[in-house]
């Protein structure tokens, strides 16, 4: 088999090219579509947390509770916000876990539980922010808004999508206009994760993620901007999509889904600036992409 990219011969049935490396195109050499609209794709990995900002991590800034004993466990959650922005997970979780057992205020615990339990889910630290999620949970008043959000993580990590809907459809009910619980509610629908597949519903995923960006504020307006466009995508809305990410910078995750709205809008010069882009950037793509970029 002679590589598209190299020219050189490998021996056998490869499916790397044994002198530079480059898979060899398997749909597109069998005549195969290799994208197809009606399954639209969904990240290889577990780049969620990282593009659209899965979690939801709120700076708890003032609450009333400056010049109390709770001062250093506010300032570390918002350093550890600002080192999770950076991509320094690490030390935001080790912030977050300082600042969770420094705070003494039943809201600042809770807050801080929080944002924890949403760092570890971002790194695919399933355990760790279920236990996170279910100390949140003793500082919510049973009944109360943060009470039924904190209830649905832990009822979607247990693997129990149907108690996980109800409780947030419960949340939604006390706070319909409630940022985090339609950023919930979208990307429950979306089932990005593919932890609740039989409840997937894109309409709904994007009528949440609608409310979500109207109602955020400009510390989480990136976040809401990015789940829309994702929302959009998954509605093969590809127009809105690209409208949407193209002014989110160059994020290589970003650049992963604009690369497939592209593709699937057979715009094959931008599909391949994106696509390559995401893969220099390190999102490790499925096979049909890279059969995409060396099909000539």
């Amino acid at each position: 088999m002679f590589c598209k990219k190299c020219g050189e011969k490998s021996e056998g049935d490869q499916k790397f090219c044994t002198s530079c490396g480059a898979p060899f195109s398997t749909s597109a050499e069998k005549g195969e579509p290799i994208f197809s609209q009606s399954s639209p794709p969904k990240p290889k990995g577990s780049p969620v947390g990282k593009i659209i900002g899965i979690i939801v991590i709120l700076a708890i800034v003032g609450l009333g509770i400056w010049g109390s004993m709770d001062d250093g466990a506010i300032e570390k959650n918002n350093q550890a916000i600002s080192n999770f922005d950076s991509g320094d997970s690490e030390q935001a979780i080790r912030q977050f876990q300082q600042a969770s057992q420094e705070a003494t205020g039943s809201d600042t615990k809770l807050n801080t539980l929080k944002n924890l339990g949403y760092v570890y889910f971002s790194e695919g630290q399933y355990a760790q922010a279920l236990q996170s999620f279910k100390e949140a949970l003793t500082y919510a008043s049973a009944g109360s808004f943060d009470h039924y959000l904190v209830s649905g993580e832990i009822a979607l990590l247990e693997g129990k999508p149907n108690a996980a809907q109800i409780s947030y459809n419960k949340a939604y009910e006390l706070s319909p206009s409630d940022f985090q619980i339609n950023n919930a509610l979208n990307l429950f629908y979306l089932d990005l994760e593919s932890i609740a597949p039989n409840y997937v519903n894109y309409p709904k995923a994007l009528t949440h993620a609608q409310k979500a960006f109207d109602v955020s504020t400009s510390d989480v307006k990136n976040i809401a901007t990015q789940n829309l466009a994702i929302a959009h995508f998954f509605n093969e809305n590809y127009d809105r999509t690209i409208s949407l990410l193209s002014s989110q910078g160059s994020d290589p995750y970003i650049a992963y889904w604009l690369g497939w709205s592209y593709a699937i809008k057979e715009d094959e010069a931008n599909a391949r600036f994106y696509f390559q882009r995401a893969i220099d950037g390190g999102v490790e793509v499925e096979q049909e992409v890279y059969d995409y970029l060396y099909s000539y």
